[in-house]
């Protein structure tokens, strides 16, 4: 297998995309009501389940770029380091962008100084202030630094501390006030999902194969849970059930196919589409929002009386 999987490059580019189509599809509900119709808004609700992706694809990629193949030992430290030279660089350059647009507009973004360092730092609680999917940047910070400090036990008996120490945090969310923002990411089942990758992840450090016929069986599961959240609804279940499972059946599928020598043409052309989804991910609510005050500006039914979707 390569050192980049074509397979989680698209995987990134799809998961970002189908983010956009949820808020898009919020920001038209809200700005011209009436003009999707409630099959298609069913339907884009799935979009949802991007973040998901995210976070079995985060698990996955941690355990990959840190062990395969790899001959020098994992340090914490060093790995902390890349990781927040890819987070907070960009980040911080979207969020002036974000305040420039707003302020440009004068719609939206009136924070007070603690909300806006908190969201700079990514805080939870507040870091969806300047950036609103920044929340989930919380989760990955939160993973980095339980991810650092359990590798340094070693792979396996990393992943282990590291399993065990997520299920017994997500048991004590039971007897805990979650409504705190801190100990709302640190119990929240969200952590099942990033699991569900490290242990892809693990399989494919350890050279582990399946048949391309199973590898085809866990994507057809993948579709099935996915069409199921559309069939009978998305809170029956908790999030973790109803995306992350297939999320990462999805995943785990495609992976073991190319590990194989099986990546479809599409995959295999559009793959570089995922060195874009990062930035994706967190400019398309301002593009959403620059687009929806462009539409309203040509609809003069329509009155901007709230702040945007941003």
């Amino acid at each position: 297998m390569r050192e980049n999987i074509a397979s989680i490059q698209f995987l990134r580019f799809v998961a970002a995309a189908l983010v956009v189509l949820f808020h898009s599809t919020v920001a038209v509900q809200k700005y011209f009501t009436g003009t999707l119709s409630n099959l298609f808004i069913n339907i884009s609700a799935i979009g949802a389940s991007g973040v998901h992706i995210f976070f079995v694809i985060s698990g996955f990629i941690m355990v990959y770029t840190s062990f395969y193949k790899r001959s020098e030992k994992f340090t914490a430290s060093k790995f902390i380091t890349k990781r927040i030279i890819r987070i907070y660089p960009i980040y911080f350059i979207y969020s002036a962008f974000y305040l420039y647009f707003y302020y440009l507009f004068s719609i939206g973004k009136n924070i007070s100084l603690e909300h806006f360092f908190g969201s700079i730092v990514l805080l939870p609680g507040y870091s969806s202030y300047i950036i609103g999917p920044g929340w989930t940047l919380s989760f990955e910070i939160y993973f980095y630094v339980c991810f650092s400090i359990a590798m340094s036990l070693g792979l396996l008996r990393g992943i282990l501390a590291l399993t065990l120490f997520f299920l017994v945090a997500i048991v004590s969310g039971f007897f805990l006030d979650t409504s705190q923002p801190a100990i709302h990411v640190l119990t929240n089942t969200l952590l099942i999902e990033f699991l569900l990758g490290v242990w892809i992840g693990f399989a494919v450090v350890l050279s582990v194969r399946i048949s391309n016929r199973l590898s085809n069986v866990l994507l057809a599961l993948a579709l099935a849970g996915f069409l199921a959240g559309i069939a009978f609804g998305y809170t029956r279940l908790p999030s973790a059930v109803t995306w992350g499972v297939p999320s990462a059946l999805l995943l785990a599928g495609l992976v073991f196919r190319e590990s194989n020598g099986c990546v479809p043409f599409v995959i295999k052309n559009c793959s570089f589409l995922g060195d874009s989804s990062y930035s994706l991910y967190l400019l398309h609510i301002v593009l959403i929002d620059a687009a929806m005050l462009l539409a309203i500006y040509l609809d003069g039914s329509v009155r901007i009386h709230v702040s945007l979707i941003g």
